[in-house]
């Protein structure tokens, strides 16, 4: 005779927990000797695949459920009260000379231990369900990640509530090479970052002064992309680093890609010119030599400054 059939369930932290469905209830939803079953754990999913051998139940797979995939990239958000939180511990865990980190420091040893287990993304893991983004945000990673923080809360008077598109707790940090490539798109405009773009009301370019941001192509492209396609208005704060607007080498164009996709990058900001008829670099210079503050309204041809 069907027997009940009771899953245990294991979270990463250990806690386990046992759920029992009853041999009645599970006659409807077997097909031919297999049940499929799905068990939530507070957020988690597990989709379950077992078959009835005649005298007892056999567990098949396991599948765990691809949570980024089911929210919509627009809902990949950070709100600021949760960036103030992440800076906090920031400031608890680089102590001493380790003080003062950039964004690749924090994504090591913070927001990647925290992730690892549950496979999601920072902002996934702290809004489980998504939270829809208001404004996007483009900046680079060797930037002082304390100084990001408190630019962004310094220009926005919402900045607790505002809800953020960042790429280092949007995208998920942990996930090997060949799965984040899938999962970000092989044409820059159907990526998460070009589909929140265009959900966003508004881009924020954070500058600082450590490094051109336009010398990382994912900045330029991003610059081409909001201008071309997406046509919201762009906020600039920061500052650059000294003699930034009198250079131009290894910035826009000719800025450093060192993954694959740098064919990729190039070809969108390509189409993205001929798209607006606009010109990157002029592009690039504009934002550069912007004073803080500014807002740069999209044209039919290039980005206007109004300060």
């Amino acid at each position: 005779a069907l027997r009940d059939l009771t899953v245990k369930v294991t979270r990463p932290n250990g806690d386990t927990r046992e759920y029992t469905k009853k041999a009645g209830d599970l006659v409807a939803f077997i097909f031919g000797s297999f049940y499929v079953g799905t068990w939530k754990f507070d957020s988690d999913e597990e989709a379950i695949k077992i078959t009835w051998t005649g005298t007892d139940w056999e567990r098949l797979d396991v599948k765990k459920k691809d949570v980024m995939r089911s929210i919509h990239p627009s809902r990949w958000g950070i709100t600021g009260r949760q960036l103030n939180e992440l800076a906090d511990k920031v400031v608890k865990k680089f102590t001493g000379a380790r003080a003062n980190p950039n964004v690749y420091h924090v994504v090591d040893e913070i927001i990647k231990p925290a992730c690892l287990a549950r496979h999601v993304s920072y902002a996934i893991l702290l809004n489980p369900g998504g939270k829809e983004c208001c404004t996007f945000v483009s900046h680079a990673w060797f930037e002082s990640f304390l100084k990001f923080v408190e630019d962004i809360r310094l220009y926005y008077a919402d900045f607790e509530t505002r809800v953020f598109w960042i790429c280092f707790a949007a995208n998920p940090q942990t996930w090997p090479d060949d799965r984040l490539q899938m999962l970000l798109g092989y044409t820059a405009t159907q990526s998460p970052f070009a589909i929140a773009m265009e959900k966003c009301k508004s881009m924020l370019v954070v500058r600082n002064t450590t490094r051109n941001m336009y010398s990382r192509l994912w900045c330029v492209t991003e610059l081409a992309v909001v201008e071309a396609y997406a046509k919201k208005p762009v906020h600039v704060i920061g500052a650059m680093p000294p003699h930034a607007a009198e250079s131009r080498s290894n910035i826009g164009r000719g800025a450093d890609c060192s993954g694959p996709e740098k064919d990729m990058l190039l070809s969108t900001i390509a189409h993205a010119e001929a798209h607006a008829e606009m010109d990157i670099e002029e592009l690039v210079a504009k934002v550069i030599s912007a004073k803080s503050g500014s807002v740069l309204r999209p044209r039919s041809t290039c980005l206007c400054i109004c300060q």
